[in-house]
C-alpha cells in the first residue's frame, strides 16, 4: 500500500495499529532484509519495513519526514549525494554508507567465501578478491568520474554505468576491456562538451572506490568475478544474483561489525534516529 493510501495522521499512528516501536520505509523489496540486519544490531526496536517500491516512490515519505508531517524513519541509498554534498540531513533519514545497499552487501569476505563455498576447495580466495576489486575500480575510474559528473550537474546523460556488460572483455569475462572503456567515455564527453575541473569528481578522502561504484554495475562484475573463479577450478555451475543476494545477507546478519568506519556510520545513523 502506498503513502497516498494513507493520510499523514494515519502513517504517523501506524504503530499503535502494527504494535511496533516504528515504521521504516525502505526502496525495493532487497532493502528489507539489508535495513533488518543492520538496524537489528544497533537498535533493539521493533520495526514494520516496508517496501515503497523505487527510490521515485520512495521520495515523497523522504520529503514529508523532512517536511515533519511523517514521524516514520525513511532509509534510503545515498547515490552519489555523499560524494556531491547533496545529502538531506534530518534524524529520521538514515542513508547507506556507499552509493546503495550493494556496496556494503557486497564484501570482499562475502565474496572470497561464496568462492570458497561453491568451488569446494581452499585458496587464498580472500587476497585475490581483493586484488581483483582493486583492478576493477582502477579500471573503471574513468567511467565513475563520467558519471559523478553526470549527477552533480544534472546532465541526465545515459552514461552505461548501470552494468558493466558493454565494457567486459567477453560475455563471462571479469576483465575491462581499457580500449572499449575509454572510447565510450571520450565519445559521451566530446558529444556532451563536458568540461571536467578538479573537484568535479573528487572522491571523500576517507572512502575507498568500490563504495562510489553504482551498486548494480558492482553486482554484475562481482557475478561474473565468482563465476569464472568457481569454474577455472573445474566447477560447471553457475551461481545466479538471486543466489548472490542471498549469500550476502547471511554474511552480513553473522559478520557484525563492518569495517569499523562504514560501522560507526551506520551506528551514528541509527541511535541518532532512535533518539529523534
Amino acid at each position: 500500500m502506498s503513502l497516498f493510501d494513507y493520510s499523514d495522521d494515519a502513517i504517523n499512528a501506524l504503530t499503535l495499529f502494527l504494535g511496533c516501536d516504528q515504521i521504516l520505509y525502505v526502496e525495493g523489496d532487497d532493502d528489507v532484509l539489508f535495513w533488518e540486519a543492520v538496524f537489528g544490531h544497533y537498535s533493539d526496536l521493533k520495526l514494520d519495513i516496508r517496501p515503497a517500491g523505487g527510490v521515485n516512490e520512495l521520495q515523497p515519505y523522504v520529503d514529508k519526514v523532512l517536511g515533519g508531517e511523517l514521524n516514520c524513519f525513511v532509509a534510503r541509498d545515498s547515490d552519489y549525494g555523499r560524494v556531491c554534498g547533496a545529502l538531506k540531513d534530518h534524524p529520521r533519514l538514515i542513508y547507506t554508507y556507499g552509493y546503495s545497499i550493494e556496496n556494503t552487501l557486497y564484501s570482499p569476505g562475502l565474496i572470497a567465501e561464496i568462492v570458497y563455498f561453491w568451488s569446494k576447495r581452499n585458496g587464498d580466495y580472500l587476497t585475490n578478491t581483493i586484488s581483483w576489486l582493486e583492478y576493477f575500480c582502477n579500471k573503471t575510474r574513468r567511467l565513475l568520474e563520467l558519471d559523478i559528473k553526470n549527477f552533480k550537474d544534472g546532465l541526465s546523460i545515459d552514461t552505461g554505468a548501470g552494468h558493466c556488460q558493454q565494457f567486459m572483455m567477453g560475455r563471462s569475462s571479469d576483465m575491462i576491456d581499457e580500449d572499449k572503456l575509454n572510447y565510450h567515455v571520450d565519445r559521451i564527453i566530446a558529444a556532451n562538451d563536458i568540461v571536467y575541473n578538479d573537484d568535479d569528481y573528487r572522491a571523500p578522502e576517507d572512502i575507498s572506490l568500490i563504495y562510489l561504484l553504482r551498486g548494480h554495475f558492482l553486482q554484475s562484475a562481482i557475478l561474473k568475478y565468482i563465476n569464472k573463479v568457481v569454474k577455472s577450478v573445474g566447477r560447471n555451475t553457475s551461481i545466479s544474483q538471486d543466489a548472490l543476494y542471498a549469500h550476502a545477507i547471511q554474511f552480513l546478519k553473522g559478520n557484525f561489525p563492518v569495517p569499523k568506519q562504514e560501522g560507526d556510520f551506520y551506528q551514528a545513523q541509527i541511535e541518532r534516529a532512535c533518539g529523534a
